[in-house]
């Protein structure tokens, strides 16, 4: 069978070699927004062998590196090298789909008699076998998981939006509906007068053309024109640049003061080792939460990254196709609020937040309404979902079970745990390589760096929900991650500080709208 492509046409400047826009249809669309699914470890793995998203790339490698001892679970390693997204469902019937991930999902059941016994409570183990069931049976029996026929996608419409419109991609991913106005707009915005200068060209995207995109989305303000017309000439795309506006003292003291007030969050401590003289973190010395919170980065969604961090990742052309998902949403072309919501504020699969991930991310609930079908049983699960009235043999009998928390050894159906085990120290530099704690290779780093002992120095500094978000912006986009955050450079502010001015931007202008 023969790989699946999508049609894409282009609007081309020819002697500036750059694209204006793009036209498709709903397909191309529900690709773009797909990657607001995403959980950033996914993106790691896809593309990583392409490009360097920041310093996720090393954070995955360590990941991949350290010895799963140092890990509740052998099941919390693959949870987060490979994390699920809540729209996988939906994703499936992408016309071209990237994840990697088996699409065959296995689920185990305990030895009880089928159909299962309604007056007792069960459980199900999601790709992990021989847990223990909330009945005491040992959960051995292995289940695919079957799809329904009227599953996520299904119809004239697609994935993510609604059918029968096509749609403008500009250069730096802004998604509108086909207008002539907004394409005569954009033609003065870039000074054409001259319509020979233009011309039209046809493209297919595949599996591989999509993964580049990605790739491009995230690190380029013009993906389009990098990826189908890779030698540029002078015309750069619009720059995503924060312009810092004076700020009343006042304003920021009642920010500040709301903070506080607000903020009942956990906090942990690190230890840094800075060099004085170059004003660098070498690394810093933890406890074991500090990693938990860092690897939990690489299962939140994308969109979700984006929301928490006000629409402004300062990544590619990421927080465009945000707003894009906001922008025709008013429009009516999203194809239903459940969509909006999977687009603009995906939750995190059961099981695969931490105790210790500070930023807050709604997760789902870690139970299933399945159908109690005899036939469905003996090979397969079938799951209720708000599509579903029956399983494919008719049965519409069904019955509640608790999902297995693979971060704990026991029959724990309760969300929370941590992904790492404790008590244990680490050591993690300042492009987040996380290794176990060991003095010898501390000493090693700071003659690598040709660092004096008397150029050291100990920073003792605290991490809350505001330093976490700091974290993962700085995470995305740079390889100085420590410093960013912690440490403030000579004439510019620290990562910290601007993460605070985007929020307190966010708190004045509703505020200015409200009034």
């Amino acid at each position: 069978m023969a790989a699946k492509e999508i049609s894409l046409k282009l609007l081309v400047h020819k002697e500036k070699n750059q694209i204006l826009y793009a036209e498709s249809d709903k397909d191309f669309v529900d690709v773009l927004f797909s990657f607001l699914t995403m959980p950033i470890g996914t993106i790691i793995r896809l593309v990583t062998k392409k490009a360097k998203i920041g310093s996720m790339s090393t954070l995955y490698e360590s990941l991949e590196d350290l010895d799963v001892q140092y890990l509740r679970t052998e099941s919390c390693k693959n949870m987060l090298l490979h994390p699920k997204s809540a729209s996988e469902d939906h994703c499936r019937n992408l016309v071209v789909n990237i994840d990697d991930r088996d699409p065959i999902e296995y689920y185990y059941i305990c030895n009880s008699s089928v159909p299962l016994m309604s007056d007792t409570k069960h459980s199900i183990s999601i790709g992990v076998p021989d847990k223990r069931c909330l009945c005491g049976s040992s959960m051995s029996r292995k289940r695919r998981k079957q799809k329904l026929k009227n599953g996520a996608g299904v119809g004239k419409d697609g994935v993510f939006v609604k059918g029968k419109m096509r749609y403008m991609i500009t250069n730096d991913l802004q998604v509108s509906p086909v207008c002539t106005r907004t394409s005569l707009e954009l033609l003065k915005r870039f000074g054409i007068s001259d319509l020979s200068e233009l011309e039209e060209r046809n493209v297919n995207l595949g599996q591989e053309e999509v993964l580049h995109l990605l790739k491009h989305l995230l690190l380029s303000n013009t993906p389009l024109t990098d990826m189908f017309l890779p030698v540029q000439d002078s015309i750069e795309g619009v720059a995503l640049i924060l312009k810092f506006s004076t700020l009343d003292s006042k304003d920021i003291a009642q920010f500040h003061a709301e903070k506080e007030a607000g903020s009942d969050s956990k906090k942990m401590s690190l230890n840094l080792f800075v060099s004085k003289s170059r004003n660098k973190v070498l690394y810093a010395q933890v406890g074991e939460e500090f990693p938990d919170l860092l690897f939990s980065f690489l299962a939140l969604p994308l969109g979700s990254v984006v929301k928490c961090l006000g629409g402004c990742t300062s990544m590619g052309c990421l927080d465009n196709l945000y707003k894009s998902v906001e922008e025709i949403g008013k429009k009516g072309c999203i194809k239903s609020e459940e969509c909006k919501a999977l687009l603009l504020d995906p939750v995190l699969v059961p099981y695969f937040g931490s105790m210790n991930q500070l930023i807050q991310i709604n997760e789902l609930p870690g139970k299933l309404t399945i159908f109690n079908c005899q036939s469905c049983l003996r090979n397969a699960i079938s799951i209720k979902d708000s599509g579903s009235s029956t399983c494919l043999h008719g049965c519409e009998t069904t019955i509640p079970v608790e999902v297995i928390n693979p971060k704990f050894h026991d029959a724990v159906t309760e969300l929370g745990g941590a992904f790492m085990e404790g008590p244990a120290m680490f050591m993690v530099s300042d492009e987040l390589i996380v290794k176990p704690l060991s003095t010898i290779s501390g000493i090693s780093l700071f003659n690598q760096f040709n660092i004096p002992i008397n150029d050291l120095e100990e920073h003792v500094v605290s991490v809350g929900e505001e330093e976490a978000l700091s974290l993962l912006k700085s995470s995305l986009t740079s390889e100085t991650v420590l410093s960013d955050v912690f440490l403030k450079k000579p004439g510019r502010r620290s990562s910290l500080e601007l993460l605070r001015w985007v929020q307190l931007r966010r708190v004045t202008s509703a505020r200015d709208v409200k009034t």
